[in-house]
């Protein structure tokens, strides 16, 4: 049975404060596991158990990486998977978004996970085993516009996990990317907030727990990469393709999503789109 292959092991949850890593840490603590939940600033909204190890730690930078899998270390003797949940949206034009939010997008999008990667990897290596899971983005398939900072992040993300994947081939650790769609978390409220953004609208919104319950999936069954939802999949992958097709059909594309957000801010908040 799934609850068998996740009771017991010892997993670490960076961003767990975020929607998809609290709905990540509450599913994994049901079914027994021992979570190990990193939050920066948020404190979570999950209820603490004797299975769940809350830490707060900036893991931007190196050191703290090493302060969580020393305690890691300590405690358990091994690490069996690593969620990188962290993630931060700051929607907007290009031009007048400042290096601090610029810095701040690709330090906690990207440079953090690359830094708990290799870390937590030389471990893995040594124990011959271990799993590495990345939530990206359908923003790393699809260009985003007004969100150009978070795509390239995750676009730079799935080309790591894919690269790495094949540095893995033939050793006992293996690497995972789930790329969701437009998911009902406080960044999808923030891209409602903006009034250019579309693209994450282009498709309907799933909840946490979606992405929560693809990722027991992955930690059972590894996959190199799971697109949900799966009807994003062809046409998400048909325009990171063709990128001239997709700049062609943007406008309507582009469209559809204002429409979508409409309905995705009356059903939500009982407002209009802003102008």
């Amino acid at each position: 049975m799934q609850n068998n292959t996740i009771i017991n092991k010892i997993i670490i949850v960076a961003g767990a404060s975020g929607g998809i890593g609290s709905s990540v840490v509450k599913k994994l603590s049901n079914l027994y596991a021992n979570v190990i939940a990193v939050y920066n600033q948020t404190h979570p909204d999950f209820k603490i158990k004797r299975n769940i190890s809350l830490i707060k730690s900036d893991l931007s930078r190196s050191e703290e990486w090493d302060r969580v899998l020393d305690f890691v270390s300590q405690k358990y003797k091994k690490l069996d998977v690593l969620i990188n949940c962290a993630g931060i949206l700051i929607p907007g034009d290009f031009l007048i978004q400042s290096e601090e939010q610029i810095n701040k997008m690709i330090n906690v999008n990207l440079s953090s996970v690359l830094i708990g990667t290799q870390k937590s990897l030389k471990l893995m290596k040594r124990q011959k085993f271990g799993h590495i899971i990345n939530i990206g983005s359908i923003g790393g398939i699809i260009p985003m516009p007004y969100s150009s900072v978070y795509s390239a992040t995750k676009f730079a993300l799935r080309g790591f996990t894919h690269s790495l994947s094949q540095e893995l081939k033939g050793s006992e650790v293996k690497i995972s990317l789930i790329s969701p769609g437009p998911v009902n978390t406080k960044m999808l409220k923030l891209e409602a907030d903006h009034y250019k953004t579309a693209i994450a609208f282009i498709s309907k919104t799933i909840e946490s727990e979606v992405v929560a319950d693809i990722v027991l999936k992955v930690i059972n069954k590894h996959k190199a990469e799971v697109i949900v939802p799966s009807l994003l999949s062809i046409p998400s992958k048909v325009a990171f393709l063709f990128p001239g097709l997709f700049s062609k059909a943007y406008s309507l594309i582009e469209k559809i999503g204002l429409w979508r957000k409409k309905f995705y801010i009356r059903r939500k908040f009982g407002l209009s789109l802003q102008k």
